[in-house]
């Protein structure tokens, strides 16, 4: 009987790391240097997690109660960026407000199906005065729901 060959592969620790080395491979494969981690950048906080999520417009849930913290954007915030720490009830408030946003856009986008004439209102956003009057209104919405909670 004959021995087994040696094996292709080769497994070493390298920096607390395990890296396959192929034996066999013409160029040994390297990998790219990596940079140490820095522990101070990391978030450490419900706050601090909720200015380092991608989805910024939603709130990041911080309790088992359903509270919430939402930062704000200066597109339709005239206070914003601001963090606002909300309860249970304020975050169902904001949901609501989402989805009767989306429900009046689809029903604008199927109203303006049967009467072009209304797809000319997104042109009334372009006036700088209607934008103020309503990042004024919903700034003034935000205010309140952050006095409730």
């Amino acid at each position: 009987m004959t021995d087994m060959p040696p094996t292709r592969f080769r497994v070493v620790e390298r920096g607390r790391r395990l890296e396959v080395i192929d034996t066999q491979a013409k160029k040994p494969y390297a990998p790219a240097p990596q940079k140490p981690l820095d522990l101070a950048s990391l978030p450490t906080g419900a706050v601090d997690r909720a200015k380092a999520n991608d989805r910024a417009w939603l709130p990041t849930k911080i309790r088992f109660d359903g509270g919430s913290v939402w930062t704000t954007q200066r597109f339709y915030d005239a206070k914003g960026p601001r963090t606002l720490t909300l309860n249970a009830g304020t975050v169902g408030q904001l949901r609501m407000a989402a989805g009767i946003l989306i429900a009046a856009f689809i029903g604008w986008l199927i109203l303006a199906s049967f009467v072009p004439a209304l797809l000319g209102l997104p042109l009334l956003l372009a006036s700088e005065k209607t934008r103020e009057t309503l990042r004024n209104a919903v700034t003034d919405w935000i205010d309140r729901l952050q006095s409730t909670s």
